[in-house]
């Protein structure tokens, strides 16, 4: 399992090796321990581009992810690559009630789970499945200690 993490930020950093372990052990609680992906984390320039490339929504959003076609045909294989905006993140993070570290933590979730074939947009029924898994999966995961950013 492998997880290649790029920032494309100047004024704020992440903890690469806390990071990597971090979406080590979500794809491990998800279901997928031998998974590989990449993360990036952009500002919002990068982000709202890539939004409007991808999703025809000329805005920056908080998450996107880039599953790879039949990715999860095999065990041991690249899953796609999960783009995170850290300055939409961290403007929400209290919306949400969340610090900053839980709200990168969320939205790691989130979108390793859409790599993962899981789609809150196609039907109420795929939403709360996806919700319950996140809820989970965060509850697993989350703690006072985690520290995200250097």
């Amino acid at each position: 399992m492998a997880v290649w993490i790029r920032s494309h930020l100047r004024r704020v950093s992440v903890r690469p090796r806390t990071v990597g372990r971090l979406a080590q052990a979500v794809l491990q609680q998800a279901g997928y321990p031998s998974a590989d992906l990449s993360l990036s984390f952009v500002g919002k320039t990068r982000m709202q581009q890539l939004n409007r490339t991808y999703r025809q929504r000329d805005y920056a959003t908080d998450v996107l992810a880039f599953p790879m076609q039949d990715a999860l045909q095999s065990p041991l294989t690249f899953v796609g690559d999960v783009v995170i905006c850290l300055p939409v993140a961290l403007a929400q993070a209290s919306r949400f009630g969340n610090t900053a570290d839980e709200e990168i933590l969320r939205l790691l979730i989130h979108g390793t789970l859409h790599l993962l074939g899981y789609d809150h947009e196609t039907t109420d029924r795929e939403a709360k499945r996806m919700k319950r898994k996140e809820r989970t999966i965060f509850g697993r995961l989350s703690s006072p200690a985690l520290r995200l950013l250097a």
